[in-house]
């Protein structure tokens, strides 16, 4: 569904005091309509449209905020508007233009080089992230969730049919490792989590790191969450290159002290997830999840083994 022009022109006003001049769709707003709006004077901004039953945004404005207190680029929030169209609630965040492009498509086209300058550098703008301590009343909490036995069949019988039935035996001991995880582990530390780090919401503009953006799912989690996204969501050049985000974020902390020993738990959480989705994932993002799950629980094995 897309908001009338007119609405979207009024709020921009009502935040900017200034006339729209032009409207651009944005690719990687997530679930909501994203523009760059562009002003008279040869200004931009960007603006995200959400359509909830509360207002929203406003978790994700605060959290932004704290964020780039601790040195991570992050937009400026100008001004949040709520208003209601049709008998449904707009909501509006109206935020600062980052110049530059996603990491994900410039992934092919920068040399191996500054590809790895630019994941040391997001490493280490995760790690200023992960230390600030927020408000435990805001933003979104990534609880892993203990693996119903019924959702695990399903989820098999999906794999089964996708892949095969080895496949299937992956997703079953994937399940049986989160368990164990989750009913014999203490809970893990927190921090700020952006809640969906991965190549796509890093914009990079003159060779750096300029933004980080879609911070709608930021909250307070284990750090092993973003680790763990980067890891399923990061595209085909990226996504074995973990050891890149975790030395960039060695400059400022240690990152098996944040991970703590629970990346493993998260990634299988969020593949078993993705495995299950109605709507189903690509086959890359689909053979990546079990490829995930399959190492995670080999790596278990061999440990047990070691100890046995």
């Amino acid at each position: 569904m897309t908001t009338p022009r007119p609405i979207i022109d009024s709020v921009v006003r009502s935040v900017c005091g200034r006339d729209v001049e032009g409207l651009v769709p944005l690719a990687g707003g997530g679930m909501n309509e994203t523009y760059r709006v562009d002003l008279a004077g040869d200004d931009a901004v960007v603006v995200r449209i959400a359509r909830q039953k509360v207002p929203w945004f406003i978790d994700e404005a605060y959290l932004m905020t704290q964020a780039r207190a601790a040195g991570v680029p992050t937009a400026e929030v100008l001004g949040l508007e709520h208003l209601e169209h049709d008998g449904e609630l707009l909501s509006f965040s109206v935020q600062q233009f980052l110049p530059g492009r996603s990491l994900d498509e410039l992934a092919d086209e920068l040399s191996a080089a500054d590809l790895e300058r630019v994941v040391l550098d997001a490493g280490e703008i995760l790690a200023r992230l992960h230390s600030v301590v927020p408000d435990d009343q805001r933003g979104i909490h990534h609880e892993l969730r203990l693996p119903e036995e019924r959702e695990v069949t399903r989820v098999a019988g999906i794999v089964s049919e996708r892949l095969s039935p080895a496949a299937a035996a992956i997703v079953e001991r994937g399940a049986d490792l989160l368990r164990e995880e989750i009913t014999t582990r203490a809970a893990p530390p927190t921090s700020l989590v952006h809640g969906d780090f991965c190549p796509k919401n890093l914009l990079i503009h003159n060779g750096t790191v300029a933004g980080i953006i879609d911070w709608e799912f930021a909250g307070r989690t284990s750090p092993a969450y973003d680790f763990a996204q980067w890891e399923l969501d990061a595209d085909e050049v990226l996504q074995d290159r973990l050891d890149l985000v975790r030395r960039g974020y060695a400059r400022i902390a240690d990152p098996e002290s944040a991970e703590a020993g629970w990346t493993a738990a998260y990634a299988i959480d969020w593949a078993l997830e993705k495995l299950g989705w109605r709507n189903p994932a690509t086959p890359a993002q689909f053979r990546r999840c079990v490829d995930v799950i399959a190492r995670y629980t080999a790596a278990a094995t061999t440990l047990g083994t070691e100890q046995g």
